[in-house]
């Protein structure tokens, strides 16, 4: 029988770094994606990954690197989800974001 390791703490941990990582390898292309991302919010209000990566003509190393756009501290998550365009995304989760006021 296989065992699953379950704790949420590591969970987090490994979380945290794993976007660090891929942060720390995509610099560039975060910096650029992130002005899209704040271009885009001040023109639509609310805006997801998918918007950004619609935009952006430049690809990150690893896929995971569109994770780490909305680590920016002049975004805010909404609360609200929607579904994902992206073919390569099977329709997954995104959050919903905004630009933080204030």
């Amino acid at each position: 029988m296989i065992q699953t390791a379950i704790n949420l703490t590591e969970a987090i941990t490994l979380t945290v770094q794993g976007i660090r990582q891929v942060a720390e390898n995509n610099k560039e292309i975060l910096e650029v994606a992130r002005n899209i991302a704040r271009s885009l919010a001040i023109s639509k209000y609310e805006i997801t990954s998918d918007d950004v990566r619609r935009e952006c003509k430049l690809q990150p190393l690893h896929p995971n690197a569109w994770g780490a756009v909305f680590r920016d501290p002049a975004v805010k998550w909404t609360g609200k989800f929607s579904k994902s365009h992206i073919v390569s995304r099977h329709a997954g989760l995104q959050r919903i974001w905004r630009l933080r006021i204030g």
